[in-house]
């Protein structure tokens, strides 16, 4: 069975509701957030900014365009503030537990750049776990959906601050995903098979921009893993664009310059789905099925509901037969 596995910010969720329905204002972009959503059919959708209240995501998933796929809510006990971190899910997967490891990610005090001077890092919402398992077999995957310090500066300031923030942002960035790439390393030296996806909103593009040479790391390389443990290299589904002549089309957002109004709009790729490399064997319980990852398409219902659009990719998954 061809399972789907999906990540999307929509943008400021809580906001679309009020008493756990759309206002007269927000409809529109509800219901088009709920449309794109629903020609996706995920199994397993994890949604960022999404809103911390429960009876949002209870009459969201009601909607004309969900309730056929019988969504649940795996939601933590731990809230992550006004945009939270939750994800939906439907048969054959069930929930084995929820933020489990949620006090692994607490502040941690850690020389991010090799100046000889500690700094105290965090995150501003902690990374999601839900570890899943197929109701049929038993056998688990473990999804980590987070959301990124921004890089944007979004102040007007001199050079010199803003290169000061930039950089700042950036070891932020990086801290941040070096302790979920500390947390998957230790899952995969007790089984380096494990399944496992890390996805969500990374606020980062491949590659190394200005300030990240300066500091010699980036979040996305950083989560992909180190390249003298090959064996433990996460797998980019959204990678096979760059091969297949589509680089043009792998952006997942767009937004104006917010400091010089030029009128121009920029496009990144800051949102992605990672697999762990025990996903890409042929015995694997959950397969991923090779160059399946996909940006949904930008129309307009999918424009006017978030400023990102939905990423997904398939996983094979064994069911008995009817």
């Amino acid at each position: 069975m061809q399972c789907r596995i999906t990540s999307y910010n929509i943008e400021n969720m809580r906001q679309l509701f009020r008493k756990n329905r759309f206002t007269d204002d927000t409809a529109d972009r509800g219901n088009a957030a709920a449309t794109t959503l629903g020609k996706i059919e995920p199994h397993i959708a994890g949604i960022v900014e999404a809103s911390d209240r429960g009876g949002d995501h209870e009459f969201f998933l009601q909607h004309p365009a969900l309730q056929k796929l019988n969504l649940k809510v795996a939601q933590s006990t731990h809230r992550r503030g006004k945009q939270d971190l939750v994800m939906y899910y439907r048969d054959p997967f069930e929930v084995v537990s929820v933020d489990t490891h949620y006090a692994f990610y607490d502040p941690w005090i850690e020389d991010i750049d090799n100046d000889s001077i500690k700094e105290q890092l965090s995150f501003e919402r902690k990374p999601l776990e839900v570890l899943f398992r197929n109701r049929h077999t038993g056998k688990a995957l473990l999804v980590i959906l987070v959301s990124f310090k921004s890089k944007g500066v979004f102040l007007t300031t001199d050079i010199h601050q803003y290169e000061h923030l930039a950089l700042a942002n950036r070891k932020k960035l990086y801290g941040q995903a070096k302790k979920v790439r500390e947390r998957v390393d230790t899952l995969l030296e007790e089984n380096v098979e494990t399944p496992v996806v890390i996805m969500g909103d990374l606020n980062d593009e491949p590659g190394f921009d200005h300030f990240e040479k300066l500091l010699g790391a980036s979040a996305v390389e950083t989560i992909t893993g180190n390249i003298y443990y090959p064996h433990r290299i996460f797998h980019n589904t959204l990678w096979h664009y760059m091969e297949t002549g589509r680089e043009k089309d792998l952006w997942t957002t767009e937004f104006p310059d917010r400091i010089v109004a030029n009128f121009s709009m920029h496009r990144a790729w800051l949102d992605h789905i990672f697999v762990s490399p025990g996903m890409l064997l042929e015995n694997s319980e959950f397969r991923y099925i090779s160059n399946s990852g996909a940006i949904a398409k930008k129309d307009a219902a999918a424009t006017l509901a978030s400023d990102h659009f939905p990423i997904y990719c398939d996983v094979e998954v064994p069911v008995p037969l009817p």
